[in-house]
């Protein structure tokens, strides 16, 4: 769903173009009936820490730590006109990766997270024995990914959204 909204503010045969005026007018309007960017991060920040949480439980060996520092981008196109940011968060890692025998129920813990956060389409990158990377997102942009190879990871970003000083 994502690639429908970038779909329609980039064109094929120039990709870098900028959205025309009419339809980044609208992509920036359109972004303010999402909670702010502040906001946005609060519940995929405690989104994350359960998932880490809910797998530590049933992992006892896997402890979850911060790692990094979260960044800030611009949006994509139809966003890239507007006030808008990304917040790319902190990866949430566990230097002993996920047990084979606990993988289905670390992605099941992770999916029904990101069904709290209307994150539910799915995008498997890996899944193969002790290597495994999937990703929950929705067409507003916000995602949260569950990986394990020698580590696991759980990161996730924003999404377009407005600071709540532009809003």
């Amino acid at each position: 769903m994502v690639l429908v909204l970038a779909a329609t503010g980039c064109h094929a045969s120039n990709p870098y173009k900028p959205t025309d005026p009419t339809q980044a007018s609208q992509a920036a309007s359109a972004l303010t009936s999402l909670a702010s960017l502040e906001d946005t991060k609060a519940q995929l920040v405690a989104t994350m820490e359960h998932v880490g949480q809910q797998i530590s439980t049933a992992v006892p060996t896997m402890k979850f730590a911060w790692r990094h520092d979260e960044s800030r981008v611009g949006c994509r196109p139809p966003f890239e006109q507007s006030d808008g940011q990304v917040i790319l968060l902190p990866s949430y890692v566990s230097d002993v990766p996920i047990p084979e025998p606990n993988w289905k129920q670390a992605y099941d813990i992770t999916a029904s997270a990101a069904k709290t956060l209307g994150t539910e389409s799915v995008l498997v990158f890996k899944d193969a024995p002790g290597d495994h990377d999937v990703q929950f997102s929705n067409d507003t942009g916000t995602v949260l990914r569950l990986a394990s190879q020698k580590a696991a990871v759980v990161s996730g970003h924003t999404g377009c959204r407005l600071p709540a000083s532009k809003r």
